[in-house]
């Protein structure tokens, strides 16, 4: 008798799930008007480098922002937001270098509380070529005031 009552009712709750699934995958914001989202990310490194990086080398940053999404807007959305990144360099002095990089960004988003996701790719390079890269994806940071520069410190070890 169990059996024959789940049989019966797992096709409806199928059912059901696919509809609420499909109902908001039509309204991407659930009936939310986009908040505007823009301002600007000032992202300073400080790269502590192993001492077989010599004086001199050329440290590359790059950092990149995206709204940070959960899994399921992610899922929904048909068209990615577009990522915001920038290139800052620096050269290495007494084993170590600091390289700002200025990110602006511009992005609706359905909720400002969640923040945006920042990445980053730090590679140094000497005349013979590349010596390392570090790279560091979703770091959650708070959208700055409307228009304002949000300074973020990263110390990077190599």
């Amino acid at each position: 008798m169990n059996r024959f009552r789940s049989s019966r009712i797992l096709p409806i709750v199928l059912l059901a799930s696919a509809a609420v699934f499909v109902g908001s995958a039509a309204d991407q914001n659930g009936g939310a008007t986009p908040l505007a989202a823009a301002g600007a990310y000032a992202v300073t490194f400080h790269v502590n480098t192993p001492t077989t990086v010599p004086d001199g080398a050329t440290i590359a940053c790059k950092a990149r922002v995206t709204p940070n999404i959960s899994v399921i807007e992610h899922l929904m959305r048909r068209k990615e937001a577009v990522a915001e990144s920038s290139t800052g360099y620096a050269r290495v002095a007494n084993s170590s270098a600091n390289c700002t990089v200025a990110t602006p960004f511009a992005f609706n988003v359905a909720d400002r509380d969640a923040g945006a996701a920042l990445s980053y790719e730090i590679d140094a390079y000497t005349s013979a070529g590349p010596v390392f890269a570090r790279t560091q994806q979703g770091i959650a940071v708070a959208y700055p005031r409307a228009g304002a520069t949000a300074n973020v410190p990263l110390d990077v070890n190599f």
